[in-house]
């Protein structure tokens, strides 16, 4: 995830040369402090808290404590994946990739999020999914199973305006899905429906808050492209992850329910 900041965030001069710094000395945030760091790249401790409040972080404290976790987690196996790579290779990689996609996704969880998202999903008449791509069938899969828990779900790859002027706004909810954040077919989606007054849920990625800014709530995916080489794209694992999450909650709360 910082990783993917580092290269889409505007930066200042100053900024670039202590993210270079950071690149070339990668442990450095793991034994230095913000002044310490700040004396490093001849940059002032305010410059260093800046920085790290632009890359979306509380303060170089939670810039650390992310950065550490990250640190460990990428170096904890050694998986080198190339062109070269055997079919034995892939085998034995991918569950480890698989497992950091995982782990990237939970270090991006809000509790208190998925609790509100669950209660709204529980007050809803209709749950409504707004993806297209590859996205699409993980929501359609998300509606089956919800379907089957007895939870009206359908899932959508455009908004349709006049379906839309047929509900009451308090009776659905909405989710919309874009891993970048700013597909402008779900970015429209999203924003028609907030001016219907429609409660909207983003499952998105971090890197582009343009989806989020519209929603009323937004669920965090791993989107970022380091896992493998190539294009190879892991975010659907994510996005299946939260989803899951969710139904399996809402499974436990519906057979806890008195009718």
């Amino acid at each position: 995830m910082i990783k993917e900041l580092f290269e889409t965030t505007p930066l200042t001069n100053q900024e670039k040369r202590i993210v270079e710094y950071i690149q070339q000395f990668p442990e450095c945030i793991i034994n230095h402090n913000a002044k310490e760091l700040a004396e490093l790249t001849s940059v002032s401790s305010p410059t260093i808290i800046r920085l790290t409040k632009k890359l979306g972080f509380h303060g170089y404290p939670d810039f650390q404590l992310t950065y550490v976790k990250e640190y460990n987690l990428h170096h904890q196996s050694n998986i080198q994946l190339s062109q070269d790579s055997s079919i034995d290779d892939i085998i034995q990689a991918l569950p480890q990739i698989y497992n950091h996609v995982f782990i990237e996704t939970q270090q991006l969880m809000k509790k208190e999020t998925f609790i509100r998202t669950i209660n709204y999903m529980l007050q809803a008449k209709q749950i409504d999914f707004y993806a297209n791509d590859n996205n699409y069938s993980e929501v359609q899969s998300a509606c089956l199973k919800l379907n089957t828990i007895g939870i009206h779900a359908q899932a959508f790859n455009t908004l349709s305006q006049h379906y839309v002027e047929t509900f009451k706004a308090q009776d659905v909810l909405s989710f919309v899905v874009s891993h970048s954040g700013k597909n402008q077919t779900m970015v429209d989606a999203a924003y028609y429906l907030r001016k219907k007054r429609s409660r909207v849920i983003a499952i998105t990625g971090i890197l582009d808050p343009t989806l989020s800014l519209i929603c009323n709530e937004s669920l965090y995916i791993d989107a970022s492209l380091h896992h493998l080489p190539s294009s190879i794209m892991l975010y659907g694992l994510s996005i299946h992850y939260i989803l899951d999450i969710l139904i399996i909650t809402l499974m436990q709360k519906k057979i806890k329910l008195p009718y």
